[in-house]
């Protein structure tokens, strides 16, 4: 299954990104600090629920996130994948950029 970019999520700001995943579930993603971020699942009244067992989130190395309290934590540190009946419905990627910052008047450009 292929995916197209739905949006971008931040740490700084308190907005929840949500992907729906089936007819009866959709995943949101949340800031809990400006360095971890909840993923949970909700039902079709938004009444979160526990994860079930064919959804399953890794890091880019393969690791899996166990559920804790029926959150996903992630950290902007690392990608992930959300896989649903072993099929990737969702996947949320680190960037990998920083804002660099200078005075008003200072010179800056890319080589």
């Amino acid at each position: 299954m292929s995916l197209n970019k739905k949006g971008n999520f931040s740490y700084l700001n308190e907005r929840v990104n949500w992907v729906r995943l089936d007819a009866v579930m959709t995943a949101k993603v949340e800031r809990i600090s400006n360095s971890v971020a909840r993923v949970y699942l909700v039902d079709n009244n938004d009444a979160q629920v526990a994860v079930p067992d064919n959804v399953t989130m890794m890091d880019e190395d393969g690791n899996v996130v166990a559920p804790l309290n029926q959150d996903l934590f992630i950290t902007w540190m690392v990608s992930y994948t959300l896989t649903l009946n072993g099929q990737v419905v969702m996947r949320v990627d680190n960037e990998r950029q920083q804002s660099i910052m200078a005075p008003p008047g200072a010179a800056y450009g890319v080589d």
